[in-house]
């Protein structure tokens, strides 16, 4: 199923955007950000909040716009993972 695939990306990866994850799994990003809805939902994936300055030294990206996800209770391990909570 193509939900497990997600899931299993972003396992994998930690931290993933729509778009990483649609080119893994050889899906649209729509398709994926619907997907990851129902995931949230269920309580299996949280949207990643990047650190406080993040986009301040490059600002290359607006902060607002950052769109990454990551599986639900990572903030157990992984670089990136203590800025994975439920908010939205």
């Amino acid at each position: 199923m193509i939900l497990q695939q997600v899931l299993d990306v972003l396992r994998q990866r930690q931290v993933a955007s729509p778009r990483d994850i649609a080119a893994a799994v050889d899906s649209t990003s729509d398709a994926v950000r619907s997907m990851l809805a129902t995931l949230q939902r269920k309580g299996l994936v949280v949207r990643y909040h990047p650190p406080p300055g993040c986009g301040t030294t490059c600002r290359q990206c607006a902060h607002s716009d950052i769109e990454l996800y990551c599986p639900a209770g990572a903030n157990s391990g992984g670089a990136n993972a203590s800025a994975c909570q439920a908010s939205d």
